[in-house]
């Protein structure tokens, strides 16, 4: 009887760190957002410049492009919010599931915020 408890008590603990292990993954959405780059996000072409709206922040809060890329951002949350790009409003209300486009011309250093969320903010680096 012994052993037995002891081998339930040993496949429950494999379990339990299986299942820990695979939950700390992610999706792939979360993954598009860390990294910028879109991949498998709904209203996004795969492989572009992406900055997700979520959990009131952008994700990520800094990306690199090039002038002329196209920058996707994403409303992820049901939170009104705004790509607001050196202080002009650029996306209007952007409600759950919209997305933004914007292509900056120039290169440098634009800061973004949102203007419902002051505490919102992201850097784009554009060379």
């Amino acid at each position: 009887m012994n052993a037995r408890i002891a081998f339930s008590a040993a496949a429950a603990a494999a379990l339990l760190i299986s299942a820990l292990f695979l939950s700390s993954c992610g999706s792939s959405d979360g993954d598009s957002a860390n990294s910028g780059i879109a991949n498998n996000v709904a209203g996004v072409p795969d492989g572009v410049p992406f900055v997700d709206q979520d959990s009131l922040k952008f994700i990520p809060t800094s990306l690199k492009v090039k002038v002329g890329d196209i920058v996707y951002f994403k409303n992820s949350e049901t939170a009104l919010h705004t790509v607001t790009i050196e202080g002009k409003n650029e996306s209007g209300n952007m409600k759950k599931d919209a997305v933004f486009t914007w292509t900056p011309k120039t290169a440098g250093e634009y800061k973004i915020t949102c203007d419902f969320h002051p505490q919102m903010k992201a850097t784009i680096t554009v060379e």
